[in-house]
């Protein structure tokens, strides 16, 4: 078995995925190496770093410097978790030819403010001054510190101060070779200590190096010969096939305050005294009884150093032969006259890998030695062991690798897949994109722009390059090809910077009791290591043997949880190694051949309660092969796997309260804590706590490792149970695959990225937001516009997220230093992450990020099975519907989330104070104000009436904001055109001021269009709509279109006010003749004052008479007026305001007449005229038009006649007979023409008699009786002496007794005709 896969596994890396650096800052370091000297020179790359010590101030806490070597360079990267730095990346260049050594090491000094670098190359030492973080500002607190702060790189002013290198040229010759190795120190003086290893193969030696703080540096060799016999040292390197002692290479090398310590090829440790140099003060025994050559640097030999507990020197020697190699820790003592003694505390045997680095840290107390790996396929492995006797192996689960690529339906998609978050650096893609187009000889060469359009155009032109070459038509297969090379080479690229190049620790005596963690160095950057979970140890343990010899007590106690439930989680870690060998492909991991499985099984989108049936279906079905048909061999699980997982859960007796135990623990709660009390500055240490880019990343990176465990621990728990006991027998199986689900589901929101909002979006997003009382999400924006767009995750943990954590943590007194701060952080972030929280902060947060489509494709993942939060996703559903232009999918949205206005506390939240008292209704009534708000951003009016028309059928009747609803569905059905039910609505105002502004918005609207008519039958708006049409009528010019006039007049006259029609009228006849002046429209105004007085005419006409008048300004030398009410006293007291004239005249219909007769005189007819004259009628010039005149104007002209006694021509008589016969007569009769009268109405009575007769083409009419009553009793006493006035009276009193007599018959006929022919229905 492999020692990778036999020893536990207890760590996981996490490693960030962050924008590689760039941009470097590039100095040039004096190694005084040529090519005519060391040439050929190769050392492999190594990397390390450096922990600050100071994990409280806020300059330093969280951060950290990490390097790495090449054959060229020395760079020399600062990082920070909690704050960005700018210009950390510093590039040291070397002269060719003089590689630097790998052992760099870092020192701060506080006293003098400085960080002190000590590096070296094959030619060269040197000590790199820059300043602490502590001299940028020395006022510096966790409060008032930004998001970012410069790096101790910005000042390289004393790089290359004389005083800080020293050459070696000298040193390197062909006989001693060049050093292959070196160890430094910082000494309290400042000075600094070299000791280079010289020549492996050669003579070799060790160089001691002091370069004092100025002067000049002193250098020592130090010799190998030793006060110890001889012929101890021949025997022993005689058994190592060496000729004599000069043979012993100096393989690693250790500095402590007052000695360097060397480690050689016969495995014995040599001391020097810094000071004093010459023969070593002691050699130590063999550290191992191997007697085979070791291996050559760089895997050779190695020793380092640390500080235990007690404060003593510790020393860990690598012993590394081809066929073993071990770990050796001493202790460092002091022995007799300066001299020291080793004494053994443990030894540890490595694996049959090559050792690249290891490192000394702390953990739980203890010392601990981590080591990374190399195994024969270039894999690395990262592994621990605690010091001591207890010592032992601990692993590092192994990385997983990235899956192939898919293929995809469009170019989009491919994109999106090249660009999702954690997969690949900008830096990564641009670089692959550089190669792709070189490898098929594309000319562009420009990527500046989005980077996800630059792979687009680039796969695109390779496709067009390819058909044009091999006429192929199958694009979906030429697509795929393309983007598949491009992924390739990202990938390769990808794996050249994630090569580990060394481990940081902390080896600070302030960490002894810290958690086991340290940090691996790449070429991308650094990752850190963490410990495991207990769940997580359990799912990735190698060790078989648990379930078979029962449960681990420990482990039992670690985890929390009964023996039954740890059970059921190693049931699950068994049934997906089973499912992983049972569907994957040859190298496939278990959890990859599962996570196949879980693909094909919500793929399938099996409703929630058909999960665990078709999973079991996938589990015991044959799998399918390429083309779909069911492979004939063996199914998934095998009857011995399914018997396998029954042995492991029988022995559970209470199988669902294992099950609920799991559940409960798989759950993500966090207690309630008052946040609000945080404001203090002494919990302001928390404020940017994982706040860098670096920092988020890393969260964001633990969170889907979370994740991705936990769903994998239901995952396997659920499989396993329904496997043993079948689709019916899980308890517990519902909550489960919701947890189940939940995960999926943040999984999911990792793998998003944020798009770049729709052009022109920004302001009505804004305007949505600032509607609801909110603001968009601070940064989200600015992410999205990026050229590679950024996780939802790492923008939620950036902004508002991860302010929330932190103010928990600090609520809690949590620790801030990185070990102990990340899993807590992690875990509060994924807590508001997980769709079953109950809480919603993350869902609001996403809908305030102006991300619509991201918005709907999470909803609609939760949708089906997730209850929690239920309405509040339908209601930021709504709201990224609307920013798609989708108003009735946002209105059914916005309807399913009021169902959740009282329950749920973010819609409660939402429409009130958290404490206000609200029924039901009122509730629903505040949501639908916020929502019809929304819906008039977007002009969404048919919503917005639905919307209203739903409040008010809920409101209550004292309801304030009925009047508003009312209004809002009156100005929407009016903007519609719908102008009846816009009438209806503003009518149903309970509202007068409502009632009023719609009135007056109707008038306007409706004159515009020239609909006033509607307004004119609308009863229930009359008053408003006339108060508002005569204050409007007055502003507007009374000559040319006054819509507002016509209203009023029309108005008046269809409820019957006439004297208010003519009054109206009136006033727009005065107005003409008062503002017409001299203006050249003085013609129109007078033809429009004579059509308004006319119609005043005919409305007062037409008004009862006791209403026929009309009230105006009387002339000053009028007399026959009254006061005006502006002359009574207020009855208030006050004085009134001076009115235009103080006395008012009251005209009726004869005075109007008059006016308009005055206003145009040559506008009358001829007969009018002549009338006006004083002389006699002209009846033969008048003859045309007195034929056609009307009763009035032959009453008049009558009149006349009789009063200048003129000669009345028969033939006008006739006329008047015809047009008026009872009036003729009575003015006859008035004029003392008695018996012309009686001829005048016999002559009526005797038309009426001839109408009645049967054959009678005139219709029947009235006789003029009660005038012919009059005239007989006029007659009656004339007939006695006037033989014409006896002829008249006699024959019109027997035409009227004859009329009677014919009317009397007639009716009688009429009624037995009408009984004789009677109609039976």
């Amino acid at each position: 078995m492999e020692f990778a896969e036999a020893i536990p596994v207890t760590f996981k890396e996490i490693t960030p995925n962050h924008n590689i650096p760039e941009k470097w800052k590039e100095i040039v370091l004096n190694t005084g190496g040529t090519h005519s000297t060391l040439q050929d020179i190769k050392l492999s790359q190594k990397g390390g770093g450096y922990w600050y010590k100071d994990s409280i101030k806020a300059n330093t806490r969280n951060r950290f410097l990490y390097w790495q070597t090449t054959s060229d360079a020395i760079e020399l990267s600062e990082a920070s978790l909690d704050v960005n730095l700018s210009g950390s990346n510093l590039r040291c260049k070397v002269a060719p030819g003089t590689p630097p050594l790998s052992n760099i090491t870092a020192y701060e000094r506080p006293a003098y403010r400085e960080v002190v670098i000590l590096a070296a190359t094959v030619s060269s030492v040197h000590r790199l001054i820059f300043p602490h973080p502590e001299s940028f500002d020395k006022k510096s607190t966790f409060g008032s510190m930004s998001t970012s702060s410069p790096s101790i790189f910005h000042d390289t002013s004393l790089v290359n101060n004389p005083n800080n290198y020293y050459i070696l040229n000298q040193y390197s010759n062909a006989t001693t070779g060049v050093a292959h190795t070196c160890a430094s120190l910082l000494r309290d003086t400042g000075e600094a200590v070299f000791a280079l290893a010289f020549g492996y193969g050669g003579e070799g030696g060790l160089l001691l190096v002091k370069l004092p703080v100025s002067g000049t540096a002193v250098t020592t060799v130090l010799k190998r010969e030793s006060a110890v016999p001889r012929f101890l040292s021949g025997i022993t390197g005689a058994l190592r096939g060496k000729s004599g002692a000069d043979g012993v290479e100096t393989y690693g090398v250790a500095l402590t305050n007052s000695f360097a310590i060397a480690v050689c090829g016969d495995t014995c440790l040599r001391a020097w005294s810094l000071d004093d140099g010459g023969a070593p003060v002691v050699v130590s025994s063999p550290l191992s009884q191997t007697l085979v050559r070791p291996k050559p640097p760089p895997h050779g030999h190695m020793l380092q150093k640390t500080t235990g507990s007690d404060g003593s020197i510790i020393l860990v020697a690598y012993l590394s032969f081809p066929n073993e190699c071990e770990f050796v820790v001493l202790k460092m003592l002091d022995g007799v006259a300066g001299t020291v003694k080793f004494s053994n505390i443990c030894r540890l045997f490595g694996p049959q890998m090559d050792l690249l680095d290891y490192a000394i840290g702390y953990g739980d107390g203890t010392n601990v030695i981590w080591a990374l790996w190399s195994q024969s396929d270039g894999e690395t492995v990262i592994t621990s062991s605690g010091v001591g006797a207890a010592a032992g192996w601990r692993a590092a689960a192994a990385r997983a690798a990235a899956g192939a690529l898919a293929p995809q339906p469009s170019h989009r998609h491919y994109r999106d897949r090249l660009l999702a978050p954690a997969l690949f650096p900008p830096a990564v893609i641009r670089k692959a994109l550089a190669i792709y187009r070189r490898t098929w000889g594309g000319n562009e060469t420009s990527l500046d722009g989005d980077l996800g359009e630059s792979a687009i155009n680039a796969v695109q032109a390779r496709i067009q390059h390819l058909t044009a070459r091999s006429g192929s038509t199958d694009q979906s297969h030429l697509m795929h090809k393309c983007w598949s090379d491009l992924y390739s080479w990202c990938m390769q690229y990808m794996e050249g910077l994630q090569k580990p190049l060394g481990i940081i620790v902390s080896n600070h005596a302030t960490d002894i009791e810290s958690g086991w963690w340290c940090a691996v160095v790449r070429r991308a950057g650094i990752s850190l290591v963490r410990e495991l979970e207990p769940l997580e140890k359990l799912m990735l343990s190698p060790d078989t043997s648990l379930v078979d010899a029962g449960v681990d007590c420990e482990r039992t106690s670690e985890l929390s949880l009964s023996a039954e439930a740890v059970r059921v989680v190693a049931a699950g870690a068994r049934w997906e190694r089973a499912a992983g060998g049972g569907c994957a492909g040859a190298g496939a991991g278990a959890a990859g051949g599962a996570a196949e499985l879980e693909r094909r099984l919500f793929a399938s989108n099996a409703p929630q309660h058909r999960l665990l049936p078709r999973l079991l279906h996938l589990l015991l079905a044959a799998p399918l092969s390429t083309d779909g048909a069911a492979e004939a061999q063996h199914p998934i699980l095998t009857p011995q796997q399914v018997d396998e997982l029954t042995s492991i859960l029988e022995p559970i007796k209470d199988l669902q309260n294992a099950v609920l135990e799991l559940n409960d623990a798989l759950r993500l709660d966090v207690p309630e804590i008052d946040t609000t009390k945080n404001e203090d500055d002494e919990y302001n240490e928390y404020d940017n706590l994982f706040a860098s880019d670096l920092g988020v990343s890393i969260l964001t990176e633990a969170i889907r490792q979370m994740a991705e465990m936990r769903s994998r621990v239901v995952r396997g728990a659920v499989a396993a149970l329904g496997a043993a006991r079948g689709a019916g027998g899980v308890p517990g199986a519902g909550h489960c695959a919701v947890h189940w689900q939940a995960y999926r589901a943040l999984l999911w929101l990792r793998a998003q990225s944020l798009q770049r909002p729709a052009a022109g979006s920004a302001e009505a997003f804004r305007l949505k937001l600032s509607a609801l009382g909110a603001e968009p999400a601070a940064g989200a924006c600015e992410a999205a516009g990026a050229c590679a767009a950024e996780s939802v995750v790492q923008a939620y943990a950036r902004g508002a997220g991860g302010a929330r954590a932190r103010r928990h943590l600090a609520a809690a007194r949590a620790p801030p230093h990185c070990h102990h701060a990340l899993p807590l952080l992690a875990y509060h972030l994924a807590h508001q992450l997980w769709a079953v929280s109950g809480g919603f902060e993350f869902g609001w947060w996403l809908a305030t990020i102006n991300q619509p489509r991201l918005v709907q494709n999470y909803v609609a993942m939760l949708e089906p099975w997730c209850e929690w939060n239920a309405c509040s996703r339908q209601f930021i559903l709504g709201l990224s519907l609307l920013d798609t232009e989708d108003p009735e999918g946002a209105y059914t949205a916005f309807c399913k989330a009021a169902k959740g206005v009282s329950t749920e506390p973010f819609l409660r939240a939402l429409v009130a104070a958290p404490h206000a008292r609200l029924t039901q209704h009122h509730a629903l009534v505040l949501y639908y104000m916020k929502v019809i708000k929304l819906f008039e951003i977007h002009d969404a009016g048919a919503c917005v009436v639905r919307l209203a028309e739903t409040a008010i059928s809920i409101a209550d009747k004292d309801d304030p904001n009925l009047a508003m609803f009312q209004w809002l569905v009156f100005k929407w059905h009016l903007s519609g055109g719908r102008v009846s039910r816009a009438l209806a609505a503003a009518a149903a105002s309970p509202a007068p001021h409502a009632r009023a502004a719609a009135a007056a918005t109707l008038l306007t609207t409706l004159a515009r269009r020239k609909q006033l008519s509607a307004l004119v039958s609308c009863a229930p708006l009359a008053s408003e709509a006339e108060r508002a049409a005569a204050a409007r009528a007055k502003l507007h010019d009374p000559i040319g279109h006054n819509p507002y006039y016509d209203f009023l007049y029309a108005l008046h006259i269809s409820r019957h006010h006439y004297r208010k029609a003519a009054a109206v009228m009136y006033e727009r006849a005065a107005r003409c003749a008062a503002e017409r002046g001299g203006s050249s429209e003085g013609g129109a105004g007078e033809g429009a004052r004579r059509r308004w007085l006319a119609a005043a005419l005919v409305c007062l006409r037409l008004a009862r008479p006791e209403h026929a008048f009309l009230a105006r300004p009387a002339p000053p030398a009028s007399t026959a007026a009254v006061p005006a009410l502006a002359d009574a006293p207020a009855a208030d007291g006050a004085d009134r305001p001076a009115p235009a004239s103080r006395y008012l005249q009251v005209i009726g219909p004869e005075e109007l007449a008059a006016e308009l007769r005055d206003e145009d005189p040559e506008s009358m007819d001829p007969v009018q005229q002549a009338l006006l004259k004083n002389e006699d009628i002209d009846f033969d010039k008048l003859y045309p038009y007195l034929k056609e005149a009307d009763p009035e104007t032959l009453l008049a002209v009558t009149k006349r006649i009789l009063s200048t006694g003129q000669f009345m021509p028969h033939w006008f008589l006739q006329r008047y007979m015809e047009a008026d016969g009872a009036g003729c007569a009575r003015a006859l009769l008035a004029g003392g023409r008695a018996a012309a009268a009686g001829a005048a109405c016999a002559a009526a009575v005797r038309g009426a008699l001839a109408a009645l007769q049967p054959a009678s083409p005139a219709a029947p009419r009235a006789a003029p009786l009660a005038a012919a009553d009059l005239l007989r009793a006029e007659l009656a006493p004339l007939a006695a002496t006037d033989a014409y006035a006896a002829q008249v009276y006699n024959e019109l009193d027997s035409l009227i007794k004859e009329y009677i007599q014919v009317v009397m018959r007639t009716s009688e006929d009429m009624k037995v005709a009408r009984l004789q022919n009677a109609i039976v229905h």
